[in-house]
């Protein structure tokens, strides 16, 4: 006779998972996830609600003629070994500094257009202003002192160096101006060597903020090669008695590729050009193709912006730069 087995317990039944739990625990795992990736994405020291406000920018504000951002294309030249560490440091000191080859200040149509040409360096704010083809008492370009002309009209003090041997008229030459007080100044010819015209190098040592600079103009000869090597070669032998901090520039009537150029380098100075754009042509204004126009500088300056701005006057165009000065330091 067979026994009933007894009946075997039935499991418990799980209870059902609701639909609305399901999609809100997934919406909790979404939100978990977009937290974590936006955090992940945020820049290191970005402008989040909450966190750290980023680096103030250390570009430079666009200069008068555009807002180019400066670009470096080559090695600035060595900044000259600091004296013992005892010497106090000076703050750095920012400058602009513009060259500008005038015409005598007379434009295409044979006009004197000094006013013109005043209001043109005006609007360009420089600090230093590096003047070539200046006259003065020449009947060609108004019989006027045309440095002092334009140091009047600008409000900036000036300097001028004259290179004429022309005993029937006045000389054409250099001239510095510039919102710095000028505490000495000097022209000196430089040699010939075959050239047309007697050439020079203008200097004027600058009170910049109490610190003593050397500012150098020049333009060198435009029809022999050979001048104007034997002319650089000249100017990188005065400038190296010259202890002070130091910019030289002007119009140089060579290209950037030239022997003379080659010898202002190898003495140690920079082209400022090394943060423009493009060639830096500046001749002829209307279309230029040719760079011929430089402002230099030694390892106490850094370039940190340049620009070529056209001039409604003059055959060239100017050569804009905005400039660092770190000074030597202050020893009592």
């Amino acid at each position: 006779m067979s026994q009933d087995r007894p009946p075997r317990p039935r499991p418990a039944a799980v209870p059902a998972t609701s639909r609305a739990t399901t999609i809100a625990t997934l919406a909790v795992v979404l939100l978990v996830l977009v937290g974590v990736a936006v955090v992940l994405l945020l820049p290191d020291g970005g402008d989040a609600p909450g966190g750290r406000p980023s680096a103030p920018g250390s570009t430079v504000p666009p200069p008068p003629s555009s807002g180019s951002t400066p670009t470096r294309t080559e090695p600035l030249p060595p900044v000259p070994t600091l004296p013992a560490p005892t010497c106090p440091a000076r703050a750095p000191v920012q400058l602009t500094v513009l060259t500008f080859n005038i015409h005598f200040g007379t434009s295409h149509t044979g006009r004197i257009e000094l006013n013109r040409i005043a209001r043109e360096i005006r609007a360009w704010q420089p600090d230093v202003v590096l003047l070539q083809e200046v006259d003065k008492a020449r009947p060609v370009s108004g019989d006027l002192d045309q440095a002092a002309v334009l140091g009047a009209k600008t409000g900036l003090h000036h300097v001028y160096g004259g290179n004429s041997r022309n005993t029937g008229a006045g000389p054409r030459g250099n001239a510095i101006l510039t919102r710095f007080p000028i505490a000495a100044a000097t022209n000196t010819h430089l040699p010939m060597a075959g050239g047309k015209e007697l050439r020079g190098l203008l200097h004027a040592q600058l009170d910049v903020g109490g610190v003593p600079v050397s500012v150098y103009a020049s333009h060198f000869d435009h029809r022999s090669r050979e001048a104007r090597r034997v002319q650089a070669k000249k100017v990188v032998g005065l400038m190296a008695a010259d202890p002070l901090p130091k910019l030289f520039g002007g119009d140089l009537n060579t290209g950037p590729d030239s022997r003379p150029i080659a010898i202002l380098k190898r003495s140690g100075l920079g082209d400022s050009w090394a943060v423009g754009s493009g060639k830096g042509a500046t001749v002829p204004a209307e279309r230029p193709g040719s760079r011929i126009d430089f402002i230099l500088h030694d390892g106490w300056f850094t370039p940190v912006q340049a620009e070529v701005l056209f001039s409604a006057v003059s055959d060239h165009r100017a050569v804009w730069t905005r400039m660092q000065l770190q000074p030597p330091p202050a020893c009592g």
